[in-house]
């Protein structure tokens, strides 16, 4: 596309003149500008100008949507008004300013930001995890074909590549959408889930002993282990924290003289003391409570009685639980149980709650479907949910930014749990999705004290699934009902994809009116001709109304 000298003048009128800018920078589809006073910024005129699909104000700048070309309109904006590229904020007043408008943003709107730019890497997770499943299955099955191990394993290496960056990631935007250094993050983020740091996943457990008993460390401080060697893997919320110190070590920095040794110092300190804070300090929090929770999970899910009231908590509450990476304190418990008796009663709550979050994510995905990038997104991470049990994608792109398809896959959970547990239903070692239902197969071994109802272990499990997403699709869609979740969604709709929901709705249907209208006109019209030919014309504009009208629709949804 090609930008004229006129153009870049009118943009830059409207956006109130290059006095009114403080910063202006791009991102991959939109011209984002901080400006000085907004009520010069002139949105609405804006949105008239050939080039621009829309305006948005998010977090204090306005987001003006360009497209591909984006980059190039940059470049000739700045060119054109002798911007420094390089520019950026120095005042002191600025600054603040900023830093209270990100201080209004709820903890939710927060998050939501930094999964925005991680999207396409939690879909090709979710997508990925779903093609190898078959080799993940066979591999199980087979025991003795080595190559299906060894193919397995190396499909498992991606797979822990793809979970490193995505807290990389988590840890780059932090920095990122603090306004801080954003290499500082993934330096941050590289350093705390390296190999030479242990996974909670990977801890094997011996026979009464604790996580905090196993998990290696440094013996730095006498003959005990501290601090210990725990990696961030999989623990997002708790990097997210890291990250965001780390941005405040750094923002605090700003008004040191460092002079010259600036470059030096600077990155020294905030990189170092940020991972310093994160092993010493948030990481054994991290562990100390997850260790006591495993004891209290492993009490409570095999007593007599609290089995049957916190069982279906628990299972309820795993998907929450993901956000904060203490899942991984049921992982040992779990490989201990497959280990011991090839199967485990917690197996069948983990496989009710990846199911229940995707479905919850498909129900979101069908209520927004007028938003196409909405739609694609969610239709996409609950196919890889759904199969694969991989639910991380559904939990980041739509539960904790939407809030209420957590809550509904959180109700359906908890409810298929609760029959899961009264019918005494057993889980052997089986796949983490639908495939799940494979392991109700086989009734619990000897020893295991369950009381399965009349009808059989599969029954009771297989009407516990049915029972999961009934109520998981049911609660999403009455929740986004709920006037609070309802605004919320339209909202974000409106601040990252520009889409208003009742507006296109309104013209989706005034579109379909003005079809069926000139639709019954051309038929009143062919019904009364009597040439051949003039009949055969009137057919091809009915089909042309057609196809102009669905093209016409496709354009507002964001095709």
């Amino acid at each position: 596309m090609e930008f004229k000298k006129e153009d870049i003048e009118n943009l830059t009128n409207l956006v109130g003149g290059v006095e009114n800018i403080e910063k202006i920078y791009n991102c991959m589809t939109r011209l984002r500008f901080i400006v000085k006073n907004k009520e010069l910024f002139k949105s609405d005129e804006i949105k008239k100008i050939s080039f621009v699909q829309g305006v948005v104000l998010s977090s204090g700048e306005y987001q003006v949507i360009i497209g591909p070309s984006v980059a190039k309109l940059f470049k000739v904006f700045v060119i054109q008004n002798n911007i420094e590229i390089a520019k950026d904020l120095k005042d002191k007043e600025v600054i603040a300013d900023l830093s209270t408008k990100k201080q209004r943003r709820s903890f939710l709107t927060f998050v939501s930001q930094i999964f925005s730019p991680l999207l396409i890497v939690l879909v090709t997770i979710g997508f990925w995890e779903m093609l190898r499943m078959p080799v993940f299955l066979a591999s199980n099955s087979i025991k003795e074909a080595e190559w299906l191990q060894q193919w397995d394993d190396f499909n498992k290496t991606i797979s822990r590549g793809l979970t490193y960056f995505v807290v990389i990631g988590v840890s780059w935007s932090t920095f990122k959408c603090m306004n801080a250094n954003p290499i500082y993050g993934i330096v941050v983020g590289a350093a705390l889930c390296n190999p030479f740091l242990t996974s909670l996943s990977d801890i094997q457990l011996e026979p009464g002993q604790t996580i905090i008993n196993a998990m290696p460390g440094w013996k730095i401080f006498g003959d005990f282990y501290f601090p210990w060697k725990i990696s961030f893997e999989g623990m997002v919320i708790p990097m997210v924290l890291v990250a965001y110190i780390g941005s405040l070590i750094q923002q605090g920095l700003q008004k040191a003289k460092f002079g010259n040794f600036r470059m030096l110092i600077e990155p020294t300190i905030v990189i170092v003391s940020t991972i310093l804070i994160g092993i010493i300090f948030i990481a054994p929090i991290g562990l100390l409570f997850t260790s006591y929770l495993s004891i209290a999970f492993n009490y409570l899910m095999t007593h007599q009685i609290t089995k049957y009231i916190f069982t279906p908590i628990i299972g309820a509450l795993y998907s929450p639980m993901v956000i904060f990476g203490i899942h991984r304190t049921i992982t040992p418990i779990l490989m201990q149980d497959i280990v011991k008796n090839d199967g485990s009663l917690i197996l069948g709550l983990l496989i009710f709650s990846n199911v229940s979050t995707a479905v919850a994510t498909f129900a979101f995905g069908l209520k927004n479907k007028n938003c196409k990038k909405v739609r694609q997104v969610a239709y996409s991470n609950a196919v890889s949910g759904f199969v694969a049990g991989v639910t991380e994608p559904c939990i980041y792109s739509v539960g904790v930014k939407y809030v209420y398809p957590m809550v509904g896959a959180v109700i359906g959970t908890y409810f298929g749990c609760l029959l899961y547990t009264a019918s005494g239903v057993w889980t052997t070692a089986a796949p983490f999705g639908i495939l799940g239902i494979i392991g109700f197969v086989q009734k619990a071994p000897e020893g295991i004290n369950i009381n399965t109802w009349a009808g059989g272990n599969f029954l009771w499990g297989f009407l516990s699934m049915i029972l999961t997403i009934s109520i998981s699709f049911t609660s999403t869609l009455l929740l986004s009902k709920i006037k609070f979740f309802e605004n919320r969604t339209k909202k974000i709709l409106k601040n990252e994809y520009d889409f208003d929901w009742k507006e296109v709705g309104e013209k989706v249907l005034k579109l379909k009116l003005e079809l069926k209208e000139n639709i019954n006109q051309l038929i009143d019209k062919t019904n009364r001709k009597t040439i051949k030919n003039s009949k055969k014309q009137n057919y091809v504009k009915i089909s042309e109304l057609n196809s102009e009208t669905k093209n016409k629709i496709k354009i507002l949804k964001g095709a």
